[in-house]
């Protein structure tokens, strides 16, 4: 149902249901909403479109209206058909989602249930075969083998005679001919099958007789005539053979006869002894007659006499004669009638003038030609039956070939080449040349003659001007060459461009005349270039000094290149990319085969091959249509996995069915150490039945206008004829595009050229758009820079565009604005897109690849957001029994390992601690990972405090302290350290203080150090009247 429909029926639906309600409202008030059940059955489909599926509900409320929408699956969101009644029919056959909707005082309770629609159709197939009661029936019997499906009728409509539909599978009293036989099955389809009945009897081609190359005799020979059979059957013996002998001088015929009771099937050789009268040329002819009483005939005329051919054949500095010798008996003699003055026949051949018995004679050889002019030989053999020839033999002269160039560094001389083909040459000589050549003339060159190739003469460094050079050749043919050695032009570089095996970039080759190159940098180019400008691409330059480069973003760039002469040379390359054309062939459908035509009139590519196959299910692969040789892919086709085509050349009647493709091969520069390197396209595949095929029926609503259009899609041989054949009458001829239907169920008829006929039952309610194009999802990258655009994949929106569309009958391209959608124009490249906004829409247009009669959009974001700027890692510290906050960066959403949600959480353990910092776009987030580290600590226990004293100032303290956290150490709760150990120390009270560095607490004890005094005055004057141990209390078990 189109969505204006849909909405129609909503409306009306609603208004209704309104009104319902208004009269109910008093009863509704009081009732209560139940679960009702659903429950679904189907019908499965027998026959092309009839298929059904049954619904029912209970447990409803009462008042309430039910109805129902009906899904495709896997789409469980766009509805294919809605109705109130308790079925949906006219489906063919697939996975289905029935949604029940109650409605109810404006409350919808939905149930659900899934179903499935099989395919229970059989295919029909039927093979033909004939039969004869024997060899020499006129008529024969024709039988309709059925290999599947559900026959019902039989009929010839086309042939010698025709015959209309009987239940009966077999035709009698057919005479030989080609038959047209249509079958109908259960469901009124016809296939229609062509058929040539040859009844097996004799058709036979004898030949001329053919006499021997050597008689026997002088008075007899054997003749011999081939017999072949002409239609393709096995001979049919026995068959009589009568030889027949007019004599030249008129009396009586005579005539051998021979009976031959079997040989090979297709052919055999009569062999028969005849006389021969003298030197006289006379007829004979040979008459077979099989049992069916059928004559094949050939009459020849004998000519007795010897047959001699003559030929030239090319020596190293000329000609020799060769004879070819047949219809002699040996042994015969030559005899020369004329021939040059200057020619001895013994000289050529030792054994002149015979007798000789070989067939093939020579006169001279490679290293002996024969003189020029005319010969005329006779031959005469033991019969004394004779034969004259005549030939004239002509030494054509040889054009000496030559070429001089200027593209070295020195710009001052040259190089010039000679070659006198099939020649070698002895002598070579420059007798004139300019002023600035240093050597006396003539100027002896012969060692430049190139060694293995001693036809040739490559002399260089030659000062610019005009030449003459002598050359001798070992035939002793003299040659003055006037060849003259260019000033010097710097010539422009050979830049070619061609096409990559992607759709996106392209390559290059370049190649300079006036010396290998050295350097190439690109100093400008399209912005999809992946690196800053200039770039040096010297390294591509392979030994021969030519350059490589290839998966170069199509576009115009400008290189600077030097060449092994310091020549500098800018020039300007345009790259194109490939555009492929999927439908460069032209297809024709016959009856029982088909042709196939490459029309490919691409002018970017070079070296293009096309390459024919077939697909094999059982191996999934591709591979030779005849043969079933496999392929593997990737490679180059060839001629043992593949059919070769070639442009404009068609293939003519192909009895094949099943899937097919063509693959185009063409050159690139893809591989810089490979120039021939060859990339692979695959055109449109298609698929050959022996049936007509309704791939597809349609309505063309395709952007939800209301239209009442629907389209049939058929495949088979053209023209057909569409039809209604219920619940009107309507002859559509061969357009398939009906106008106009109002909703409802109709039967239609599609015949093609051959006769098969295929009906579909459909329902105009349950048709789905030719082309539907679904919402996708938005895409949505996150930039590691913050940069606000990056390159998007447009191709991966394709299956949610597509949803359950095959992606092999449509074309999906995106646009920048909708105009430019609805008009088809200026689409982007798919896979390598810049956004150039952020966001910004992107405008997707489906089409159907064949039938271009409507199309549907949809439309997407395109999106660039950041990720959270955070640390990855922090270390964090907490005390033993007391709690920590860790906080994460402000301004995002939070998702902790812990499962909280909040920007801060509080702990109590120490441990590893992560949280997800989500930068959000709505449906999308840039996720970024922070971890924590939280260290758990306390203040320290203090093990012991070891003193080392009884000095003056050179005493120490070592604290030994134990506990979970770092420590620092003190003397004076102010400056601390991370030794435990203090030094050069003097004696006294010491408070010793242990720091956590964490701030979990500090502890202390009180130590002396203890030194006695050297000496004292007991003298009264009050200094060192007395002698103690100052803090000797620390040390209660001291003896002094």
């Amino acid at each position: 149902m189109s969505g204006l429909k849909r909405s129609l029926f909503h409306n009306l639906f609603g208004l209704n249901l309104l009104l319902a309600l208004c009269f109910l409202q008093p009863y509704i008030s009081k009732a209560s909403v139940f679960d009702f059940n659903l429950t679904v059955t189907s019908s499965d489909e027998t026959c092309l479109g009839n298929g059904a599926i049954q619904m029912s509900v209970s447990n409803t409320t009462p008042g309430s209206t039910i109805f129902y929408d009906l899904y495709l699956l896997p789409d469980s969101t766009n509805s294919i058909a809605q109705t109130t009644s308790n079925e949906f029919s006219s489906l063919q056959a697939g996975n289905y989602r029935v949604m029940a909707t109650e409605v109810i005082n404006g409350n919808e309770t939905t149930q659900f249930q899934d179903v499935t629609i099989e395919n229970l159709s059989e295919q029909l197939d039927y093979t033909i075969s004939h039969s004869t009661v024997s060899d020499c029936d006129s008529t024969g019997v024709l039988t309709v083998n059925i290999s599947s499906g559900n026959p019902v009728t039989y009929e010839i409509v086309s042939g010698p005679v025709t015959a209309g539909p009987q239940a009966n599978n077999v035709f009698t009293n057919l005479p030989s001919g080609t038959y047209v036989i249509r079958v109908y099955d259960n469901c009124n389809d016809a296939v229609t099958k062509t058929y040539t009945m040859v009844l097996e009897t004799n058709n036979l081609g004898v030949s001329e007789s053919a006499l021997p190359n050597i008689y026997d005799s002088c008075d007899s020979v054997t003749i011999s005539n081939s017999v072949t059979t002409n239609n393709g059957n096995d001979i049919i013996y026995p068959l009589d053979v009568t030889y027949t002998i007019f004599p030249p001088d008129g009396s009586p015929d005579i005539t051998f006869n021979q009976a031959i009771s079997s040989d090979a099937p297709l052919s055999f050789v009569l062999n028969q002894t005849i006389p021969l009268f003298g030197n006289d040329i006379f007829n004979v002819s040979v008459s077979i007659m099989d049992q069916c009483g059928n004559v094949f005939e050939s009459e020849t005329e004998i000519d007795p006499n010897p047959k001699v051919v003559l030929n030239d054949v090319d020596g190293l500095c000329g000609k020799y004669l060769q004879a070819i010798f047949s219809g002699y008996f040996p042994p015969y003699t030559i005899n020369f009638i004329d021939a040059p003055t200057d020619f001895i026949p013994a000289d050529y051949n030792a054994d002149y003038p015979g007798p000789f018995s070989e067939s093939l004679n020579y006169f001279g050889d490679d290293e002996n030609p024969v003189p020029e002019g005319l010969y005329m030989i006779e031959i005469v053999d033991s019969c004394g039956r004779t034969v004259t020839k005549s030939i004239e033999i002509v030494n054509e002269p040889v054009e000496p070939v030559f070429t001089s160039i200027n593209t070295g560094c020195d710009t001052t001389v040259g190089q010039i080449t000679i070659s006198i083909p099939d020649r070698t040459i002895v002598l070579a000589q420059i007798t004139a040349a300019p002023v600035t050549f240093q050597e006396t003339l003539p100027f002896d060159i012969t060692d430049f003659v190139i060694e293995n190739n001693e036809d040739t003469l490559s002399v260089t460094n030659l000062p610019v001007g005009d030449y003459i050079v002598y050359i001798l050749d070992d035939c002793g043919y003299e040659y003055d060459i006037e060849i003259s050695v260019p000033e010097f032009i710097l010539q422009d570089l050979f830049p070619i461009s061609r096409p990559d095996c992607n759709a996106e970039t392209g390559s290059l080759s370049l190649f300079s005349p006036n010396g290998k190159l050295e350097t190439v940098v690109i100093t400008s180019g399209p912005s999809s270039y992946s690196e800053s400008f200039p770039v040096d691409v010297s390294n591509s330059i392979n030994s021969n000094g030519g350059l490589y480069l290839f998966e170069l973003p199509e576009g115009n760039y400008a290189l600077s290149t030097t060449d092994i002469c310091g020549n500098q040379i800018s020039l300007d390359v345009l790259i194109s990319a490939y555009q492929p054309t999927p439908f460069a062939y032209n297809l024709t459908r016959n009856c029982g085969s088909f042709n196939i035509e490459v029309f490919d009139n691409d002018p970017t590519v070079t070296g293009q091959t096309y390459w024919f196959q077939k697909y094999y299910p059982s191996s999934n692969s591709w591979g030779h249509p005849n043969t079933g040789v496999l392929y593997t892919e990737g490679n180059l086709p060839n001629t043992n996995n593949a059919i070769q085509l070639f442009n404009e050349t068609p293939i003519l009647n192909i009895f094949l069915t099943g899937d097919f493709r063509i693959i185009k091969a063409f050159q690139s520069f893809n591989d810089s150490s490979n120039p021939n390197s060859y990339c692979l396209d695959s055109f449109e595949p298609f698929t050959i039945s022996e049936n007509l095929i309704i791939s597809g029926i349609y309505n063309l609503d395709c952007e939800n206008t209301g239209i009442n259009d629907i389209v049939i899609d058929a495949v088979g041989v053209q023209p057909f004829n569409f039809s209604i054949v219920s619940p009107i009458s309507l002859d559509n001829g061969d357009n398939n595009i009906f106008s106009d239907l109002a909703d409802g169920i109709y039967e239609i008829k599609v015949e093609d050229a051959c006769g098969n006929i295929e009906n579909i039952t459909l329902n105009t309610e349950n048709l789905l758009p030719l082309a539907r194009a679904y919402q996708p999802e938005d895409l949505f990258v996150c930039s590691e820079n913050g940069s606000s655009s990056s390159v998007f994949d447009l191709s991966s929106q394709n299956t949610q565009i597509l949803g359950s569309q095959n992606p092999d009958n449509y074309l999906i391209t995106f646009y920048t604005s909708q105009v430019n959608a609805n008009a088809g124009i200026n689409s982007v490249n798919p896979t390598v897109y810049t956004n150039t906004s952020n966001p910004q829409t992107i405008y997707a247009r489906i089409d159907h690849k064949t039938i271009a009669l409507c199309y549907s959009t949809t439309s997407f974001l395109l999106r660039v957001g950041t990720y959270p700027d955070v640390s990855d890692s922090i270390e964090a510290f907490m005390c033993e029994g007391e709690t920590a906050t860790l906080t994460a960066p402000s301004g995002y959403l939070y998702e902790w390992s812990t499962g909280e949600t909040t920007q801060s959480i509080a702990i109590d353990t120490g441990g590893s601690y992560s949280v997800t910092i989500k930068n959000s776009y709505g449906n999308f987030n840039c996720d970024a990972v922070q971890t924590f580290t939280v260290t758990s600590s306390s203040s320290a226990t203090i093990n012991d405090v070891a003193v080392t004293d009884w000095t003056s100032n050179d005493n120490s303290i070592t604290v030994s302290a134990s506990g979970p956290g770092n420590y620092v150490y003190s003397l004076d709760g102010v400056h601390y350290q991370e030794e435990p150990v203090f030094t050069n120390l003097t004696p006294g009270e010491y408070t010793v203080y242990v720091m956590d560095v964490y701030g979990c607490g500090i502890v202390t004890e009180t130590v002396a150090i203890l030194n006695y005094p050297k000496f004292f005055t007991p003298n009264g004057d009050n200094f060192n009247d007395t002698w103690h141990i100052n803090n000797a209390g620390y040390e209660p078990e001291l003896e002094v």
